[in-house]
């Protein structure tokens, strides 16, 4: 199995976490130890923890590993981060040529230069390095194991500060334990432990603080380093699973021993795609010339086209406003005829109703003049009525008479005589007073 090649000389290197254990872990050992011993914390029960020198090494210690810890934590962060970009083009399934690989190079190389220092982003270019170099995919199953055991022994390695931390600390605690019963048993005298044997018993207890304290934080530390390291291995592992579905079947195999000829079949392959693409350019150029003449042939004719149906259109409308216009004077010249036949009946119209009515108004005259006359004969009839009445009772005085005088007869003879009269004079008066018939016929 080859191992794993080294990166190129354009890699980006991974940042050191060991810097950020003595850059920040330094300087925040130093704030707290000043908090302890000059500041608000110098009053509290944990002083006693941090009073000696060794255990104020054990604190510094401490915190350059958390720090070293701190950021290999937010170097996770980023990890996270590439797997959520889009490293390299989306991939159809189908195997490509091995040639491919310098162009997904190039794409890696477009990324922001944060992202280019992950464990994801390295892993690729390698095996894209590895591609290139050896224009093959023959070993490729080989080179990716060996790049997951390089990032695993990497890892590993980055580990060695904290490691190395985490080991010293409890060293420390129990030499300060050492030191501390060393101090309280070196005054210790027969004389001393019979009139104060608490002296020594208390400075036994300060001495196993320290190694109390070296217990306590390196507890925490190797907590804290498990957390960030089972982080690290789980990132490895999607690390290996998103470049075994990008990278470990998206290009060609092909044996060792048919290398050269495939590799010839490609160039050829790679000629003919040259000269198909330069010749579809050609025939592409060619159909775009012919479509611009054929569009300006077009834009030409229906130029054209338009001129000629503009004229028709122009003579079609001065034929049809000239046959419109004769239509129009030949109705004008009709109804100047019927209006001058309407006239002239309206005309006779007019003598005819002026004779009728100068005839009806001579009828009219003639039925007046008869009215009159009968008028005048109905004021003679009312004027004999009256008459007629003054006799009536004058013959009633008469037979009043009569029948008192007893002279019967003769008052019926005179009342025979009267009725006569009156007869006559009745049968007269109509013959005398009523109208020519002809007169009224003719009216009529």
């Amino acid at each position: 199995m080859n191992s794993a090649k080294p990166a190129s000389a354009d890699a980006v290197r991974r940042p050191s976490t060991n810097f950020a254990a003595f850059v920040v872990g330094v300087p925040l050992a130093v704030v707290l130890l000043l908090l302890f011993h000059k500041g608000p914390l110098r009053h509290t029960f944990l002083f006693r923890y941090i009073e000696r020198p060794v255990e104020g090494v054990e604190l510094i210690l401490f915190c350059c590993a958390i720090s070293a810890l701190g950021a290999k934590f937010l170097q996770s962060l980023l990890e996270c981060r590439a797997f959520q970009v889009e490293i390299l083009p989306p991939w159809n399934g189908k195997p490509v040529p091995v040639g491919e690989a310098a162009n997904l190079r190039a794409c890696l190389n477009r990324l922001p230069r944060r992202l280019q220092s992950t464990f994801l982003a390295q892993r690729i270019r390698a095996i894209l390095d590895f591609l290139c170099q050896r224009g093959s995919a023959a070993e490729l199953d080989d080179q990716m194991r060996a790049l997951l055991d390089s990032d695993v022994v990497l890892m590993e390695g980055s580990y060695a500060l904290t490691r190395f931390i985490t080991w010293a600390i409890p060293i420390l605690g129990f030499l300060g334990t050492v030191l501390g019963i060393t101090d309280a048993i070196a005054g210790a005298t027969p004389e001393v432990l019979e009139k104060n044997l608490s002296q020594v018993t208390d400075g036994l207890s300060y001495a196993f603080d320290a190694t109390a304290l070296a217990l306590s934080l390196t507890m925490i530390t190797m907590f804290c380093s498990f957390l960030v390291e089972r982080r690290e291995q789980s990132i490895l592992e999607a690390v290996d699973h998103e470049v075994e579905r990008q990278l470990a079947h998206r290009f060609l195999r092909i044996a060792g021993d048919s290398g050269p000829f495939v590799e010839a079949l490609r160039q050829n392959t790679q000629v003919l795609v040259d000269a198909t693409g330069q010749l579809v350019e050609r025939q592409a150029e060619v159909w775009a010339r012919a479509l611009t003449e054929q569009e300006r042939r077009m834009r030409d004719a229906s130029a054209r086209q338009q001129e000629q149906m503009a004229g028709a259109l122009e003579a079609a409308l001065k034929g049809t406003l000239q046959t419109h216009s004769q239509l129009l004077a030949g109705l004008e010249k009709q109804a100047l005829e019927q209006s001058a036949r309407l006239f002239e009946q309206l005309g006779a119209l007019a003598t005819v109703v002026r004779e009728y009515g100068r005839d009806q108004q001579v009828a009219l005259g003639r039925v007046g003049d008869g009215l009159t006359a009968q008028v005048a004969a109905l004021a003679g009839l009312q004027q004999g009525e009256h008459h007629l009445l003054q006799l009536q009772a004058g013959l009633q005085q008469n037979l009043a008479a009569l029948a008192g005088a007893g002279a019967f007869e003769q008052t019926l003879h005179t009342l025979t005589a009267a009725i006569h009269l009156l007869t006559a004079r009745a049968s007269a008066l109509p013959q005398t007073t009523a109208p020519p018939r002809h007169n009224s016929g003719k009216a009529a």
